[in-house]
């Protein structure tokens, strides 16, 4: 796979080229792992890159990093590298749990109303992206489709099909998005004509309330900045912001115009709506500070999310986000596997000293 003009733009985003030399830098290239590095030096997210693997033919499909081993490879001879790998989506099973932690969140952030009435849904993960082989439509590619066929008799049959390759953040953001499109097909009236950016809107707004539960701003960004809607999600933000998401879903079940502008969807005097474009501050390292307890069930928290034992969440840091399974939790450590890693990593807890009077 040739270096395509999207990773060319990846590298002038990430790198800064610099020469030097190697007492001074003591750059080891992350690829090769070659090094001290001599010379012209490409710096990149994960480190430096010497000047031979800088012009390896084969590239990381998310990163842009160059590929020379520790590697997957989805079907379709997409790239990923071994910094990527770990959150990378590759197989069906996996895809089938990112379904099923994506609902459980949406229903657990919008209540009972978000769940389907048919809940079986089938998930597929396809390697190529066919869909914008035939579809180039403002040149965007799509990374899932869902699809409902309803009986005679009333009855939904669900699908949903995802690309495979992608970081398991991005594809809970689409998860969200096209899960969306399967509790409106259950809820829209069988006549019912809605817009196609706002109907778009609509699926993109969960996804991004999803991502904002999850503390995600970089996806949260993307939503934002992606053409797709045509802008009407920032409208949606706006409605959202005064009237809450039960007053949208409503709108999914009992309304009759087409878009929020209609004369039929009555007046709507939106206020302006901020939107920040400042991402929030990550921590640098994993702190365990404490501990949930909900019945009988002990949770760790770390970095301000709650995981219990035999739980793996994602959590991001300054630099990346991070994958952290829970083994173990006592008062005073708690124990966990890190980016899928075989040794264990314990963290002791971090506790807040006590304010003097």
């Amino acid at each position: 796979m040739r270096r395509s003009l999207a990773q060319i733009l990846v590298f002038a985003w990430l790198a800064l080229m610099t020469s030097t030399a190697a007492a001074e830098t003591n750059y080891f290239c992350v690829v090769c792992g070659k090094g001290p590095l001599v010379g012209r030096v490409w710096l990149c997210r994960w480190g430096a890159v010497c000047t031979n693997c800088y012009q390896l033919e084969n590239h990381c499909s998310i990163c842009g990093l160059p590929i020379a081993k520790d590697f997957a490879k989805t079907g379709d001879g997409r790239y990923i590298c071994k910094f990527d790998r770990p959150n990378a989506v590759l197989d069906q099973a996996e895809a089938k749990d990112v379904f099923a932690e994506t609902r459980r969140e949406l229903i657990e952030l919008f209540g009972r109303g978000f769940a389907l009435q048919y809940p079986d849904v089938t998930v597929n993960l396809f390697d190529v992206d066919y869909w914008s082989e035939h579809d180039a439509t403002d040149g965007l590619h799509k990374f899932g489709f869902a699809n409902t066929r309803t009986s005679s008799k009333g009855a939904c049959t669900h699908e949903i099909i995802l690309l495979s390759g992608r970081l398991r953040n991005e594809l809970k953001a689409t998860v969200a998005h096209e899960y969306t499109h399967l509790w409106i097909n259950e809820n829209r009236q069988p006549d019912r004509k809605m817009d196609g950016d706002t109907l778009e809107a609509i699926c993109e707004l969960v996804a991004y309330k999803l991502m904002e539960s999850d503390k995600f701003p970089d996806q949260q960004q993307r939503i934002l900045k992606n053409p797709y809607t045509h802008g009407v999600i920032k409208t949606l933000l706006a409605i959202e912001a005064q009237r809450g998401m039960g007053y949208i879903f409503n709108w999914v079940k009992t309304g009759t115009a087409s878009n929020f502008t209609d004369p039929a969807a009555g007046a709507i005097s939106l206020l302006p709506v901020t939107v920040s474009s400042t991402p929030v501050l990550r921590p640098k390292t994993l702190s365990f500070t404490g501990i949930s307890i909900i019945g009988n069930a002990r949770q760790a928290i770390i970095n301000g999310m709650a995981l219990g034992v035999g739980e793996t969440k994602e959590i991001p840091l300054l630099e990346k986000t991070i994958t952290v399974h829970c083994r173990a939790i006592s008062e005073e450590a708690v124990t966990v596997f890190l980016d899928g890693a075989t040794a264990p990593v314990t963290l002791p807890r971090v506790r807040k000293a006590a304010k003097s009077r």
